[in-house]
C-alpha cells in the first residue's frame, strides 16, 4: 500500500508541476526523510504518517481516501489564479508568483488561467467570488463567455458580433448592466480569452 501512495504522490506532483523539493519544504521535514516515503524500493520504503498524509492531501489538491486507494479521482493540472476579473490582460500565463488552481485534465490547455468574477453582471451564469477558467489560445465563437481586456479596462461578458462582423457586443447576462459596443473600425485595444468553466464559490 505504502508503494502504491507513493506513486500516486509522484504522478500528483508531475501533472501539477510540482518537484519532491517542494513537497519537503512545504511538510518541514528532510529530504531523506520524503525520499524513504516516496521510494519504490522496498527495502528503503516507510509508511507515509496519517498526518503527513493528510498534509501531502492538501498540497496536491486531492484526498487521503484517494491516496489510499480508496476512491478514484478525476486527474487534473494546475493553472495560475491571475487575481479578479476586473484586472489582468488575456494572455498565456505561468504560475510564477500566483497561487495555483486545480483544473481537470480533459479541459487544461496550455497558458490557461484562472480568475475569480468580480460583480454580478454575469449572474446567475457566473456570481460574484466563482472562479472560472480562461484559455487564450481558443477560437471564440459568436456567444460565447469571454474574460476580456478593453482600453484598460477588463471583466466579463458574452461576446457578440454582428453578421457583417463590424460590431462587437460584449453583452451581460444581467439586464442592470450595459451592453458595451465596439465598432471594428475603431481604434480599440480589446483582447479577449474564452471562458471554458468555472468553480462555483459554494463548492
Amino acid at each position: 500500500m505504502s508503494i502504491e501512495t507513493a506513486n500516486k504522490i509522484k504522478t500528483l506532483l508531475k501533472s501539477q508541476n510540482k518537484k519532491q523539493k517542494n513537497l519537503v519544504d512545504y511538510l518541514e521535514e528532510s529530504q531523506g526523510t520524503v525520499a524513504k516515503w516516496l521510494s519504490e524500493n522496498e527495502t528503503i520504503n516507510r509508511d507515509i504518517p496519517y498526518t503527513i498524509l493528510v498534509k501531502i492531501a492538501n498540497f496536491t489538491t486531492t484526498t487521503t481516501d484517494y491516496l489510499l486507494g480508496k476512491e478514484n479521482i478525476v486527474e487534473t493540472k494546475v493553472i495560475p489564479l491571475i487575481g479578479k476579473s476586473s484586472c489582468g490582460k488575456p494572455k498565456d500565463y505561468d504560475l510564477n508568483g500566483y497561487d495555483p488552481v486545480p483544473i481537470p485534465m480533459d479541459l487544461y490547455r496550455t497558458g490557461m488561467y484562472a480568475l475569480e468574477a468580480d460583480g454580478d453582471s454575469m449572474s446567475p451564469k457566473i456570481n460574484d467570488g466563482d472562479i472560472v477558467y480562461c484559455c487564450p489560445s481558443q477560437h471564440i465563437d459568436n456567444g460565447k463567455i469571454v474574460h476580456y481586456w478593453l482600453n484598460g479596462e477588463s471583466g466579463i461578458k458574452r461576446y457578440k458580433i454582428n453578421e457583417a462582423g463590424t460590431i462587437i457586443s460584449l453583452v451581460p447576462i444581467n439586464s442592470e448592466y450595459d451592453i458595451i459596443t465596439i465598432h471594428c473600425d475603431e481604434n480599440v485595444d480589446l483582447q479577449m480569452a474564452k471562458v471554458v468553466g468555472k468553480i462555483d464559490k459554494d463548492f
